[in-house]
């Protein structure tokens, strides 16, 4: 995988994150949060699967799970736990219950269905690539409140 200005680009995919400094926006939860203060983090609250579809997910559900999964595939809980940290920060949300999982087998837990996440292997972190967003908090904070930052997918077959 070659990193170009934020362009991400293999064999099968090419994917790229934008974050923007502008328009943040906190209120983009608002409406999401149960009156307890509980965020589930699922399928309905944006898209689970980024793949080779050449697509744009510019919506704060995608832009959250997205974080979730690139902190989920090596466990690393500073992430997971910096992820926590700026959304609750600037919302209402005291507790985050997290229903996506990488296993495509995933079953019913105790909240419910678990949504199955995924991300391009190659578009995925790993070794420390393609964590950008987790680079400091104010960086992750953009990524997910702009509202002009947003996920690309496509493959190289278009």
């Amino acid at each position: 995988m070659k990193i170009r200005n934020g362009f991400v680009s293999n064999s099968s995919s090419s994917s790229f994150i934008v974050i923007s400094k502008t328009h943040l926006d906190f209120t983009q939860l608002n409406n999401k949060i149960n009156e307890d203060g509980t965020l589930i983090v699922d399928n309905k609250l944006g898209n689970t699967e980024f793949g080779l579809e050449p697509c744009d997910f510019c919506d704060i559900g995608s832009r959250i799970i997205f974080s979730y999964l690139q902190s989920y595939r090596y466990y690393n809980n500073d992430r997971l736990e910096m992820l926590e940290k700026v959304i609750k920060d600037h919302t209402k949300v005291k507790e985050i219950v997290w229903c996506v999982s990488e296993d495509y087998d995933c079953e019913k837990d105790t909240n419910g269905l678990v949504s199955w996440g995924y991300i391009d292997h190659q578009s995925s972190s790993s070794e420390g690539m393609n964590t950008e967003m987790f680079d400091s908090y104010g960086s992750l904070e953009n990524f997910i409140f702009s509202k002009k930052s947003y996920i690309h997918t496509d493959n190289d077959n278009h």
